[in-house]
């Protein structure tokens, strides 16, 4: 239980780091849900590609421009910039989102 709790505070604050462009939180969770034992690809998927989704939801209905899906795109990076080594290194390094293939 306080794994799974740990787990979902760590992807939610993957998730507004991305919806808030903090490239500092996006790197840090990054290390903090490696050391709690997430799956780089569950982060990845369920926390900053799901902040995605709720910029591109806002950018949809017109409430935000194209610059902000960009400068979101570049904070997810620095956190898969930490993930990436060991996504590397699993056997299982290719995720899809949909119609979206993500191979690092």
């Amino acid at each position: 239980m306080q794994f799974e709790t740990e787990a979902m505070n760590l992807l939610a604050k993957a998730k507004r780091a991305v919806i808030e462009h903090d490239d500092s939180t996006a790197e840090q969770v990054s290390y903090e849900a490696l050391d709690a034992g997430i799956s780089p690809l569950e982060i990845i998927e369920l926390g900053f590609i799901e902040g995605m989704k709720v910029l591109g939801d806002l950018f949809e209905h017109g409430d935000i421009d194209l610059q902000e899906i960009f400068a979101a795109s570049l904070t997810m990076n620095i956190g898969i910039d930490v993930l990436r080594p060991h996504i590397m290194a699993s056997p299982d390094n290719a995720c899809a989102f949909g119609d979206l293939v993500l191979g690092i």
